[in-house]
């Protein structure tokens, strides 16, 4: 078992294609700049004075798994790193960053705080299923209102912590992309933070990739799927959005949008999570009327299911 006796934080990939280490070096370079990018974002909603430095986010690639790992000795190697050591006039200001109070925070705190961060925006993107819903209805409150519970289009609350929710609804839905880019089936990605002896983990699996990373393609998805065309196609109903109307359909490896061709998608909750048959027509119209998109949605007009939510809660 790995050692975390010296590790704040870490991005992890595991899997069978990680299990000696190696990974692709652009995927290894896209996943370090993307972390790089999450924890650089959520220190300075707590720390902004540290954007004006030019510091380095020291980090060690261990293998057993393809793992990132950043040091409990953050406050040194940006003293160090970036030189603020040197410079007379914040020499003093420096060494309390890094080892003191500065603000009431020290840099180990605020970088935690940055994983936490990281390990809510997955947790509350996963419980939603999508991390475009910003706004939330129904809301209950738990432990002097400390903790805000958030329902799902399943009716399930999520309690988070009013600080990391507020993280959550400041930050941009893709600060995660470059990191989920890289799971596959035999790769999930892992997120620890260690506080005490043992690490905390949010993962996110290959069937969860989709909420974080959306494939983009420069050709025509499903050119046999034409413009006006009537299908009746068998996929996952993956989430829900009541403010825009529509549903994600998992559909031959990709997520299609589905539209109610009339009415409210609050009567096909039941269907969430679960194989379905979609029934409807093609569109393929840009938001001038042209029909130019690559990936076709789905104005539907039925949604059965195949399989029972009993079957399917381990989805």
């Amino acid at each position: 078992m790995e050692s975390y006796e010296d590790v704040l934080g870490y991005l992890k990939y595991r899997g069978e294609s990680v299990d000696e280490g190696f990974l692709d070096t652009r995927k290894s370079a896209g996943a370090l700049l993307g972390l790089d990018e999450a924890i650089r974002h959520f220190v300075s909603q707590e720390l902004p004075e540290l954007d004006s430095i030019n510091y380095e986010i020291p980090v060690r690639i261990r293998k057993g798994s393809w793992e990132a790992i950043i040091p409990k000795t953050i406050g040194d190697w940006i003293v160090a790193g970036s030189g603020l050591a040197a410079t007379a006039y914040v020499t003093t200001a420096a060494k309390e960053l890094a080892k003191n109070d500065f603000k009431d925070v020290t840099l180990k705190k605020v970088f935690i705080k940055a994983f936490k961060a990281i390990q809510w925006f997955i947790t509350i993107g996963k419980h939603l299923q999508t991390l475009k819903q910003k706004r939330f209805e129904k809301v209950r409150f738990s432990e002097n209102n400390r903790l805000i519970g958030i329902p799902n289009e399943h009716g399930e609350y999520l309690f988070v912590p009013k600080e990391f929710l507020d993280l959550y609804v400041s930050c941009n839905s893709t600060i995660l992309e470059e990191v989920a880019k890289v799971i596959e089936i035999d790769r999930s990605l892992v997120v620890g933070v260690v506080e005490g002896s043992v690490p905390e983990e949010v993962e996110i699996t290959a069937k969860e990739k989709y909420i974080f990373y959306e494939e983009e393609t420069e050709e025509v998805l499903f050119p046999e799927l034409e413009h006006g065309q009537n299908v009746d196609l068998e996929g996952d109903i993956t989430r829900g959005n009541e403010n825009s109307n529509n549903l994600g359909f998992r559909y031959d490896g990709h997520i299609l949008t589905i539209i109610p061709d009339r009415g409210s998608i609050v009567r096909y909750k039941h269907t969430l999570f679960l194989k379905c048959i979609v029934s409807g027509r093609i569109s393929r119209l840009d938001k001038f009327g042209n029909i130019t998109k690559r990936r076709p949605e789905i104005i539907f007009s039925t949604i059965i299911p195949v399989e029972s939510d009993t079957e399917n809660k381990l989805f």
